[in-house]
């Protein structure tokens, strides 16, 4: 069967706009900023309507499922969490530009871990992991459109990874802005993603 997914990065949070890598340890709710932002969008018919909508399980992104899709109870999907960035986890590039594994980090576009924490391809892994679950949970369900609201790193790691012709060299191809993402359609048996196009 053949999903269409619209992929949402949470809505802006404090961390964020201070350009910190925020991941799993600090679970900061939306900004005042980030919610208006999120219902402007919304307003101008950018979210289109599902039938489900996932999300990770952090604040951030529940608020933001909640938020832009309140007629409908998210369904929360541990493995949607963002990435566990180890000892950098709280500090911004103009802290960690100098260090050496930071560096390391950003050539490799995520396969080398951060001292203490998720290497790519451990991540890329759960990820899939978690779309196995979306696509069996959306056919038991009879779901055939849904949203995913998840992270930065994780929207760039599924898309690089599952779409299709598509390998972790196209990891940055899918940086995404608070609020914005992609739209795509996912095989529920093979989970490639195709026609992946921005919101």
């Amino acid at each position: 069967m053949l999903l269409d997914l619209v992929f949402i990065r949470h809505g802006m949070t404090a961390g964020n706009q201070e350009r910190r890598y925020i991941g799993q340890t600090d679970d900061q709710p939306l900004s005042e900023q980030g919610r208006r932002v999120l219902l402007e969008r919304q307003a101008e018919g950018i979210y289109p309507r599902v039938q489900a909508v996932y999300t990770s399980p952090l604040r951030r992104c529940s608020e933001t499922a909640r938020l832009l899709y309140p007629m409908l109870v998210p369904v929360v999907v541990q493995a949607l969490i963002e990435l566990d960035f180890g000892v950098f986890e709280g500090k911004t590039y103009d802290q960690l530009k100098d260090n050496p594994a930071y560096r390391r980090w950003i050539d490799t576009a995520g396969m080398t871990p951060p001292p203490g924490g998720e290497g790519g391809q451990e991540f890329a892994e759960r990820l899939k992991g978690a779309m196995q679950q979306i696509a069996q949970h959306a056919v038991r369900s009879g779901v055939h459109q849904a949203a995913v609201v998840t992270h930065g790193g994780c929207l760039m790691s599924l898309l690089s990874t599952l779409g299709q012709g598509l390998s972790e060299q196209d990891f940055y191809r899918f940086q995404a802005a608070n609020g914005g993402g992609f739209m795509a359609h996912v095989d529920t048996d093979t989970l490639v993603l195709t026609d992946i196009r921005p919101l």
